[in-house]
């Protein structure tokens, strides 16, 4: 504490300021603490974190509760330990800010390794929503899979009062520290983290992003050249005649000539950015022709079969017939939906009743087509193989221009939460 003189008249007497009282400001208090040996949160690898250590043990956006003091082997000293919450945790202080990686005895201590504790910020979350089911199981199931702080919602179902989410409901911490309904009478209100102030459940495309495409279209890419186009310094009385605009003359603004020059583009979005690819993931199974024996078409998941030479695909009993003396017999299988390029390893097939081994199985990712190659036919007979069944994850319907934030599979949307605490 610091001492400065007293000088009142001819009255001198050395006096004490208090110049230490204001630490931080409390919208995240500058306290260096520590992550708790009791925190129970899952770790996993997020693979943009820091080269060396991406282990994350305290996600993002997960809202944190303090278990007290505990011995902090860098310093010799105790410090303030959190811990992600649980269900409805009456000791919660606020929603880890950033990605906090494992502690290592004897390494570098950082800010990476370090919690801070946001307190009274508005922040922004995935809401994770489902229908018709009892309670929040199956929403809390989507959200933990998606590791980073989220908000959990049921409607429609028995509990739907105590469990949709809505703009004015407290919320409180459940069992993965993501964001839920506060139930009064309950839930203690010590256990009231922030308010919601906003529910945003309209997937765009939104904003300029959707209309990525590649740019395969020459009129189009000419177009946005001559909207960046440095202007022109050429002026009439040089005579040169140059323009002093870099941006062709449009009707209306830009957007309708915009879109005539489009000409039907698929707009795709970004590649894993704004195209909702996350979000589309899913892994289905299913066999290549359906229905009834004798009348089986395709399955909805297949555009088209195609056999080798010497081999034929039976859509009718879904099975592939070898010719006799056939060594190199493949059937090509495209399919509508992407494949998954992030789970290749994940492609599976079935023929005969058994899995097709990784040597004899090809995933050809430019044309979206799984070639399946048969053993060699030695006999005099043709060979029938019967069966033959995929199990692929896909992206299926993704949407362009989706928010990152809101990129995960079964997010809805976004809710948005004035902290208080």
């Amino acid at each position: 504490m610091a001492q400065f003189p007293n000088v009142n008249g001819s009255y001198k007497a050395k006096g004490k300021s208090h110049t230490g009282l204001v630490v931080s400001e409390g919208m995240a208090p500058a306290e260096e603490m520590i992550i708790s040996r009791t925190n129970g949160a899952a770790p996993f690898i997020y693979e943009y974190g820091p080269e060396g250590n991406q282990t994350v043990v305290l996600a993002k956006g997960k809202i944190v509760e303090v278990v007290g003091s505990e011995y902090d082997s860098e310093t010799g000293y105790y410090k303030t330990a959190v811990k992600q919450a649980t269900d409805a945790s009456e000791k919660v202080t606020g929603v880890n800010h950033q990605n906090v990686y494992s502690r290592r005895r004897d390494g570098m201590v950082s800010t990476l390794t370090t919690p801070t504790v946001i307190t009274r910020n508005y922040i922004e979350v995935p809401l994770f929503e489902t229908e018709g089911t009892a309670d929040l199981e199956a929403a809390q199931v989507l959200a933990e899979a998606m590791k980073f702080g989220a908000a959990v919602s049921n409607k429609g179902g028995e509990n739907e009062a105590k469990t949709v989410l809505l703009p004015g409901d407290r919320v409180v911490s459940d069992r993965s520290g993501n964001f839920r309904k506060y139930v009064k009478g309950t839930d203690s209100p010590e256990a009231i983290i922030g308010q919601v102030w906003a529910k945003e459940t309209e997937l765009p495309p939104a904003g300029f992003l959707q209309y990525y495409s590649d740019l395969v279209n020459p009129e189009m890419e000419q177009f946005l050249k001559l909207m960046s186009r440095t202007p022109s310094p050429g002026l009439p009385t040089t005579g040169d005649g140059a323009f002093p605009y870099g941006a062709p003359y449009t009707v209306k603004g830009w957007k309708p000539e915009f879109e005539k020059l489009l000409m039907g583009a698929k707009m795709a979005g970004i590649p894993f950015l704004t195209d909702g690819f996350f979000r589309a993931q899913e892994v289905r199974t299913f066999a290549a022709s359906t229905g009834t024996a004798g009348s089986m078409t395709l399955s909805v998941d297949i555009e088209a079969v195609r056999s080798g030479e010497g081999t034929t695909f039976d859509v009718a009993n879904n099975k592939v017939v070898v010719n006799a003396g056939v060594k190199n017999a493949a059937v090509f299988v495209k399919l509508k939906h992407k494949i998954d390029v992030t789970k290749l390893a994940n492609v599976a097939a079935q023929i005969d009743g058994k899995a097709v081994n990784a040597n004899d199985m090809h995933v050809d990712v430019q044309n979206n087509t799984i070639v399946i190659y048969l053993p060699i036919n030695d006999t005099k007979d043709p060979v029938e193989h019967t069966g033959l069944t995929f199990t692929v994850p896909m992206v299926v319907d993704p949407i362009a221009g989706i928010p990152t934030g809101w990129d995960h599979k079964g997010s809805v949307g976004a809710v948005r939460i004035l902290l208080q605490k």
